[in-house]
């Protein structure tokens, strides 16, 4: 599912939703249905592709809490759920190019795991993770995504699973923060000043 922003047509009713945080100020750019038809599709993707098997999900903190949340929720097979925070922005809304890493998981040795990520921006964050999960020698390891941004990260980390595809913009909402704020919006903003 793509969401190229030169074929979004706002409407003057979503023209006027717009939010402010630290003095800058987001519009609605993906809207909860949306965003809960994303969640149910990677579900569903999930399910057949493990049916019969149990999975350990691997949450990445803070931001794909909400979307981990409810994609649990719709999970019919058996899970397990792990939490890693991962963290590579600093305050200039772009990624520092140094990811910290810090959470204690039990062990994923010949598990199947699917790492759950808030967006695939540069893709430093889910190649750092990836690669420390190998250590543990899970027998696979799959990454669910809700956003991506493929004109960042260019492909370079494998992707298995994406809600919705978006240009490079800097978004807020559904669990995604600007300097913390912003995460429990329930739709997805856009920054629109500079």
């Amino acid at each position: 599912m793509k969401h190229d922003a030169s074929s979004v047509q706002p409407s003057n009713e979503l023209e006027q939703r717009r939010v402010t945080l630290h003095n800058r100020t987001f519009e609605c750019f993906i809207e909860r249905d949306e965003i809960a038809r994303a969640v149910e599709k990677i579900a569903a993707q999930i399910e057949r592709d493990y049916s019969g098997r149990q999975v350990v999900l691997v949450i990445v903190l803070k931001g794909a809490l909400l979307f981990a949340a409810d994609l649990v929720r719709m999970l019919r097979i058996p899970l397990r759920i792990e939490f890693v925070r991962a963290s590579s922005y600093g305050a200039a809304m772009r990624s520092s190019g140094t990811v910290e890493l810090d959470g204690t998981l039990r062990s994923v040795q010949d598990c199947d795991v699917i790492v759950v990520e808030d967006i695939a921006d540069s893709g430093t964050t889910l190649a750092a993770l990836v690669a420390h999960l190998e250590q543990f020698s899970p027998r696979s390891i799959a990454v669910a995504t809700l956003l991506s941004k493929p004109a960042v990260h260019g492909g370079r980390v494998p992707l298995d699973y994406v809600g919705i595809e978006i240009p490079p913009v800097f978004v807020v909402g559904y669990g995604l923060d600007y300097n913390e704020l912003g995460r429990n919006l329930p739709d997805i903003y856009r920054v629109v000043d500079k």
